[in-house]
């Protein structure tokens, strides 16, 4: 059943020029896990500040929130609610109401800056081709993605990949699948990396 928030943002959307075709498909555009950050090094002195952060390339956001495995579209619209503040939303929406499209998608990207000294914070693995929002701005992201925004802007931070952390990740994950089929529980990732570096 369509709530009335969906239908009041689906008509505020629609009439900004968001296409519904657009709308509809943040149904099955989720957010993964941030389990790539288990085989990646950080680049040294790579922050840097970009204003072209391709959106679909977000992939995934470091919250306390539960996000992982829940649509853009669930979790603007509210059909999710932990880890969604309601208010931030409304903000969202509300500012794509009264000032238009190509204001909010300047906003994101970084064309003018109403929040302080205080950018958003993203993490890219170079081999993954991806980003991770780290903490902040989660309900911004969120709502980028649902105006289908192009790029937004923050500071980026460089990760390479480290492909014997990898293969260890690998077999770790490949274990603990065996270990959820078995209902043996308590392996954690940095255990398992102890012990495998023991037999090297």
């Amino acid at each position: 059943m369509t709530t009335d928030f969906e239908k009041k943002a689906t008509e505020i959307m629609l009439e900004a020029g968001i296409s519904l075709e657009h709308i509809q498909s943040q149904r099955r555009n989720f957010f993964q896990d941030t389990h790539i950050e288990n085989y990646y090094n950080k680049v040294e002195n790579s922050e840097h500040l970009s204003k072209n952060i391709p959106i679909q390339k977000i992939i995934a956001l470091k919250t306390a929130g539960a996000v992982v495995g829940k649509s853009v579209y669930d979790l603007f619209m509210g059909r999710t609610t932990e880890g969604r503040d309601s208010k931030k939303i409304d903000a969202n929406l509300t500012s794509l109401k009264e000032h238009g499209l190509t204001f909010q998608l300047a906003f994101y990207s970084g064309e003018f800056n109403f929040e302080g000294p205080s950018p958003l914070r993203f993490n890219y693995y170079k081999e993954d081709d991806c980003y991770i929002l780290q903490n902040d701005g989660v309900h911004r992201t969120i709502s980028a993605k649902m105006f289908n925004a192009p790029t937004m802007s923050g500071i980026v931070t460089d990760y390479e990949l480290d492909k014997e952390k990898k293969k260890l990740y690998e077999e770790y994950d490949s274990l603990q699948e065996i270990l959820r089929l078995t209902d043996i529980k308590g392996l954690t990732l940095d255990y398992f990396q102890e012990k495998m570096n023991k037999k090297d």
